[in-house]
């Protein structure tokens, strides 16, 4: 008897600087079946967007810069403002359909934060959805199976919901 191998699913780009973030995620995401790249700074993010091909990112709009010069970001951006920068990188390569991004943000909190939330709803980058931390994992499957029509067995992920 021969056992037919899953399709592989959707790859995510998951854009998260915290590592206990990143590996709930990414255990929850692969237990939904979906396939996962991650980045850890805005330069990571910027080279993983032009090297592969995502049904959708996940992107935590605070970010460190990264090591290496880029073309892209400015040497004194502060971390704030680096997601929103990968961000519109994003928006010039792929439109909203294209590429689903959906925000993850602890930034609430901060003065500027209306001023982000306005630039994250603009037309110009359209966020598929913006969950705040820590919200825990349903908020992020339920989006991804919603812009992916992915729907793996999402009690495994919601069984073991953790702040994000």
């Amino acid at each position: 008897m021969t056992q037919e191998k899953a399709e592989p699913g959707p790859l995510i780009l998951v854009i998260e600087d915290v590592s206990p973030h990143s590996r709930e995620l990414i255990e929850a995401l692969d237990d939904e079946g979906y396939r996962v790249n991650i980045a850890r700074d805005a330069e990571a993010a910027i080279r993983a967007v032009e090297s592969n091909d995502y049904a959708a990112v996940l992107l935590d709009i605070e970010l460190p810069l990264g090591e290496a010069e880029s073309p892209v970001l400015s040497d004194n951006m502060s971390p704030e403002r680096a997601g929103l920068e990968v961000f519109r990188h994003i928006r010039k390569k792929y439109g909203p359909e294209e590429l689903p991004v959906i925000v993850i943000s602890g930034l609430d909190h901060l003065v500027f934060w209306p001023t982000v939330m306005t630039e994250l709803t603009s037309e110009e980058l359209r966020a598929a959805e913006i969950i705040e931390k820590p919200k825990g994992l349903r908020p992020v499957i339920r989006a991804l199976s919603r812009i992916t029509g992915r729907h793996g067995p999402l009690s495994k992920a919601f069984d073991r919901d953790k702040d994000i």
